[in-house]
């Protein structure tokens, strides 16, 4: 029954123009128009790609798509084909006919009728033939999709058209999307519609909608049905079928994988899925000039023939979305370049077009340019603000129903605003629907005037298109204002249950992608939770597959450290709800994978790096299983990669121990992705981004061979048929700014003449960054002339059309400030203050010049160096363009490090408390962290100023201090106790071992309770036995021996960082030296540095150094008489130190002072410093035992 009702409605228009067919009574099955249809539903992957799809839902597609998916189901029989060609058969002739008349007498009541149909049927071809949602009211989906792939009637073979489009460059594409099409009826009708005009049928009825009504019209109101601009919209919206349909509207062979998805059965996406934005459309730029030309046309015929045509609600929506197609061609988009709009991006072919929007418009349309200036953005806002206040004005003054307001008027405009990427959007987005909030009554005036009057209450798609507003900003303070609309939008449904407004899956993934953006998880998951519960009380918004990768995004934009959990939980939970039938459509998939694998990676550790990878070998194994889900792509590869390449670097060593470091790792994963390729095992291809992370990867790497790994690498692309980019090179190029040695500076100037060779034949891009990072290799490198390179390729810049930026002269600056060039340091920034001034904002100096100049100053080794610092960092307090920050304040406190000035430890102790004054001032930028008080302490360690150990414990005392009351940038770490310890050590005071050892007991203290402060390390242990030995103490055996045991009970109970070192034995021995006291203490003293020198030669791990010996014979000085007993124990040590090789100076000296008989007889035949080289062969080495 179903297929006759197809047959009959598809053949409406023959019966009408042969009045002996009777016509059917209108059908169950009833379409809609353009943007007046309903709401329909997004599936998982439509609410995935949120910012790539309209803000708008067109009304009652949803239930359109179902009938279509099961029309898909069914054959399209022979009758159907036969019926719907027989159809276009007869209209073409009809239409023929018509065209061939050039006498305008000879026109008829009778030919105008068949005119009139003529033109209704081209003007609606689309929706009754090929529109995938009403498809099968028509003839079936299957059919209309077959057609729409192989009718030929109408437009051009797409894909001769598309390899002709190909061939033209960027400057020739205007003339070559002239010819395109893809209209599917428009272009028969515009022709129609000119014929009509010529003839003066326009007074003859010929826009008479009386009759017209199909099985397939529209769910107007009669109003729309009977309007006379019936037929120009028609004729417009078809035109604009590639702006809201891309593939479908004008089909293109790189979709064509894509649009087969919507006759899958096994594939639940529907049309909303393909996006415009899929593809770089040119079409997209001819639809919207065709479009804004029959808009013309229509004006033109409401001005000649204001009896037979005015403009009414239906025109003005018409008008309104012609506007709104030509700001978003103009506008930028998320997948945009520069020249924003929409054919900013390619994401299937991952190709870049740069085609300017603009220009094009402006070429096409030539001499049919409109007036005023619509070639922008803002333009066309205010033209559509122009169009909504006339016909406002109209109805308010007439009262005239035909154009009253509509809600879809200001859905347009709320549309386009949303789109516009404008930074007063958001507000002229809220204050329209603040005006319709007015309206409809939702809200009271109440006086304030921060609204637009409107004449239409909201409905949903007007709160979505405010909150896909506030999404496009991706700031966290847009975000919240989203999620407030959002909550107070469903609080004003439970209050009203009207329907109009009820959230659907737009709006929460609206909302969830706002959230998702900044992070904000705990609030994404709260959601995501509500909408579970909703759907277990039988609510209409379906949890989907999107919605929970949503959510899992959130997780991993958040990067809080309970995120790879949370994210695994979440993964878990889905498996679950699949698994158990409780919703099987949220099994997870390859971004879900992928995305709690980025979780794991932006956790910057080793375990999260393994699990991602382990996570990658899981969905291989799956995918190899049959399941094509979870199939693996290049960004789960990605994902798997960046996780070791975001491990720090400063983990080599550690990662050394373990087994590779991440950059090897990372180069393995790479490798298995080529292998999996090679063996057919997936069908995916290597990316340059692959390459260029793990490029990035050795980049950041402290490896040695970092370089030469990297440069290996970029050449193996190419045998994989991967091109290197400039961000390959630039990587490799950073890589090599870290190495020591000259020969590396050569290699980079070779790289970059590479770079230079292949720019000039246009198969690569050469950019600031590139300069940059050759001005980093230069300024970093030990030669004289760095600096002088660095200025070449600063001034070279210029020359090749690239404008240096702040970045630029930062890196330029910074050679000269790691050469003490202080002078012409300044010189550059006196010229970036004087660009500035000339309207070269780009390059107005940072924070981060001025630090340069300090350090430049610091490194000058200048007597005058403090003073100078401080005077840059004083003007830099007065500059109305740059705030201090911390970095400036640090660089002051280096160079006071630097200077060695005996009131250093107090000029920095000022530096600290007037960071302190600048931060409580209002500068949040100026926080004394770590590194400032840590220098300041090292300082006082240094210092033998009266006071200075004291100052050090008051100031970590205050570092504590500091962190308890919320400033966690200040933590008191191990180096800052031990540097307390040594300010002790040197101060002198009576009370040095008590409160070197309480200082140990406080960080002791720290491990226990987990504390964040410093805990003891052998660094900090060794310090304090430092102090032991310079105090005044009789009994330092005591204290020596009591560190230690604590350095061996750490160590044994797994402390490694806490075991004795050498310099452990070695400070010992010095303590036993210069120990007092009674006869017994100085044995004790004697048989404790006899221990340690004892511990070292017996030693797996250490052994003695020329200080150890040294220091040994000062013992032997000190504690033994003059004798045999001394005599036999000194030369017994000398011959130990000449085996091991470290003999030398100091160890020549003492040996003579103990032992004065031995020397003579050792070093007889020896001059008074020259001894055999095997004798010093391991002096200033240490030399691991094996």
């Amino acid at each position: 029954m179903l297929r006759r009702h197809h047959s009959l409605c598809s053949s409406w228009h023959l019966r009408f123009l042969f009045p002996t067919t009777k016509r059917r009574p209108q059908s169950a099955f009833q379409g809609c128009h353009g943007n007046s249809y309903r709401r329909f539903s997004c599936t998982s992957n439509s609410v995935h790609k949120l910012p790539l799809l309209s803000h708008h839902r067109h009304r009652g597609l949803s239930t359109s798509i179902k009938h279509s998916r099961n029309a898909s189901r069914e054959p399209v029989s022979e009758a159907q084909r036969r019926s719907a060609q027989l159809e276009l058969e007869q209209m073409t002739q009809s239409t023929s006919r018509l065209l061939a008349i050039k006498d305008s007498s000879l026109i008829t009541d009778a030919i105008v009728n068949e005119a009139r149909v003529a033109l209704h049927y081209w003007s609606r071809r689309w929706y009754m033939h090929f529109h995938p949602g009403f498809g099968r009211a028509a003839k079936g989906s299957a059919l209309s999709l077959e057609a729409l792939r192989n009718s030929t009637f109408g437009h051009f073979e797409e894909q001769q058209m598309a390899q002709e489009a190909e061939e033209f460059e960027t400057d020739d594409l205007a003339s070559t999307v002239q010819h395109m099409s893809g209209d599917y009826g428009a272009r028969q009708a515009e022709i129609l519609l000119d014929w009509s005009i010529s003839h003066n049928l326009v007074p003859r009825g010929i826009f008479n909608q009386e009759g017209l009504c199909s099985p397939l019209d529209y769910d107007f109101s009669e109003d729309y049905g009977s309007s006379p601009n019936m037929t120009c919209v028609n004729i417009i919206d078809t035109y604009l079928l590639p702006c809201a349909y891309n593939g479908v509207g004008g089909f293109n062979y790189s979709n064509q994988e894509q649009i087969s998805l919507l006759v899958e059965e096994s594939n639940q996406r529907h049309y909303a899925t393909l996006s415009k934005h899929y593809t770089k459309n040119p079409r997209y730029i001819k639809a919207v000039v065709d479009a804004t030309r029959i808009m013309k046309k229509m004006r033109e015929l409401q001005a000649n023939f204001p009896d037979q045509m005015s403009p009414d609600t239906l025109s003005i929506k018409s008008e309104l979305n012609v506007w709104s197609k030509r700001s978003m061609t103009l506008g930028a988009d998320h997948v945009g370049a520069q020249t924003g709009g929409i054919l900013a991006g390619n994401i299937i072919a991952g190709h870049i077009n740069n085609t300017n929007p603009k220009e094009m418009l402006r070429t096409m349309e030539n001499s049919d340019a409109i007036e005023v200036d619509v070639y922008t953005v803002q333009g066309c806002l205010h033209e559509m603000e122009k169009v909504l206040t006339r016909a406002e004005e109209q109805y308010i003054s007439t009262k005239d129903d035909s154009i009253k307001p509509s809600v879809d008027w200001y859905n347009h405009v709320l549309g386009s605003w949303a789109r516009s990427d404008l930074k007063d959007a958001p507000n002229r987005t809220r204050q329209i629907l603040r005006g319709m909030e007015v309206f409809a009554g939702c809200q009271d005036a109440n006086g304030d005037d921060d609204f637009r009057a409107c004449w239409a209450s909201p409905d949903i798609i007007s709160y979505n298109s405010v909150l896909f507003c506030l999404a496009r900003d991706a700031s966290e303070v847009r975000a919240k204002e989203a999620l407030q609309l959002f909550q107070m939008l469903k609080n004003r449904y439970e209050q009203t249950k009207n329907e109009d407004i009820r959230p659907d899956e737009v709006t929460y993934g609206t909302v969830l992608h706002a959230l998702a953006q900044v992070g904000m998880a705990r609030e994404a998951e709260n959601i995501l939770d509500t909408i579970e519960e909703e759907y277990g009380a039988s609510g209409t918004v379906v949890p989907s597959l999107t919605i929970y990768n949503t959510v899992l995004n959130a997780w991993a934009n958040s990067f809080e450290r309970s995120a790879p959990r949370r994210a695994e939980l979440l993964l878990a939970r889905m498996k679950s709800l699949s698994s158990t039938g409780k919703n099987p459509d949220v099994e997870p998939d390859t971004v879900s994978i992928s995305t709690v694998m980025s979780c794991h990676a932006r956790s910057k550790k080793r375990e999260g790096a393994e699990r991602a990878e382990e996570l990658l070998d899981q969905a291989i194994k799956s995918y190899s299983m049959g399941n094509a889900k979870v199939k693996p792509d290049s960004i789960m590869f990605n994902c798997a990669v960046l996780g070791w390449a975001h491990c720090s670097s400063s983990s080599d060593g550690d990662d050394q121990a373990r087994g590779k470091i991440p950059a090897e790792r990372a180069e393995m994963l790479l490798q298995k992705f080529r292998t999996l390729r090679e063996n057919n095992t997936l069908d995916i291809h290597p990316m340059a981004q692959t390459f260029n992370i793990v490029l990035d990867s050795w980049a950041k790497s402290e490896r040695k061979d970092a370089a030469s790994r990297a440069i290996a690498l970029m050449r193996e692309m190419a045998k994989v048929g991967v091109t290197p980019d400039e961000c390959s090179y630039n990587s490799v190029l950073y890589a090599i700014s870290k190495q020591e040695d000259p020969i590396w500076v050569k290699i980079a100037e070779e790289l970059f003449q590479e770079m230079k060779t292949l720019n000039s034949m246009g198969k690569l891009t050469i950019s600031d960054l590139t300069y940059n990072v050759m001005m980093n290799v230069h300024g970093k490198s030990r030669s004289k002339g760095g600096a002088k390179k660095a200025e070449e390729l600063l001034r070279t810049m210029e020359h090749v059309g690239i404008v240096p930026g702040v970045i630029s002269y930062n890196s330029c600056i910074d050679a000269y400030a790691r050469r003490g060039d202080y002078i012409k340091a300044e010189s550059l920034i006196d010229e970036m203050i004087a660009l500035a001034e000339q309207g070269r904002e780009e390059c107005r100096p940072t924070i981060h010049s001025f630090a340069a100049l300090v350090n430049a100053i610091s490194n000058s080794k200048a007597p005058d160096a403090i003073d100078r610092a401080e005077d840059i960092v004083s003007k830099v307090e007065e500059l109305g363009f740059v705030r201090p920050n911390t970095v400036l304040y640090n660089s002051l406190i280096n160079t006071i490090v630097k200077s060695g000035k005996a009131d250093s430890s107090e000029r920095a102790d000022r530096v600290l408390q007037r960071m302190e004054k600048v931060r409580q001032s209002g500068n949040s930028d100026v926080n004394p962290d770590s590194f400032a008080y840590s220098m300041v302490l090292t300082l006082c360690a240094r210092s033998k100023e009266p006071g200075a150990a004291m100052r050090a414990l008051n100031i970590l005392d205050s570092m504590e201090y500091l962190y308890s009351q919320g400033h966690t940038e200040v933590v008191a770490n191990s180096r800052c106790y031990s540097a307390v310890i040594t300010a002790w050590a040197r101060s002198g005071s009576p009370d040095t071992v008590k409160h070197a050892f309480a200082l140990i007991d406080r960080m002791e203290q720290n491990k226990r309770i987990g504390s964040p402060h410093g805990r003891p390390n052998a660094h900090c242990y060794n310090a304090c036995i430092h102090a032991v030995a310079k105090s005044f103490e009789s009994d330092k055996v005591k204290y020596c021996l009591d560190i230690l045991q604590r350095m061996n009970d750490a160590r044994d109970a797994g402390d490694l960082d806490s075991a004795p070192t050498l310099v452990t034995y070695s400070t010992i021995v010095n303590a036993c030296a210069y120990t007092t006291g009674n006869e017994e203490e100085r044995k004790k003293a004697f048989e404790l540095a006899r221990t340690c020198l004892l511990t070292l030669l017996d030693s797996k791990e250490l052994e003695p150094d020329e200080s150890t010996f040294a220091n040994f014979f000062l013992v032997v000085c000190r504690h033994i008489g003059k004798g045999e007993v001394r005599d036999r124990f000194a030369e017994a040590v000398f011959r130990e130190a000449c085996q091991q090789g470290k003999v030398e100076r100091q160890v020549l000296y003492h040996f003579r002072n103990a032992s004065p008989t031995s020397a003579q007889k050792l070093l007889s035949g020896c001059d008074s410093d020259v001894v055999p080289e095997d004798w010093t062969r391991n002096v200033g080495k240490f030399k691991k035992k094996a």
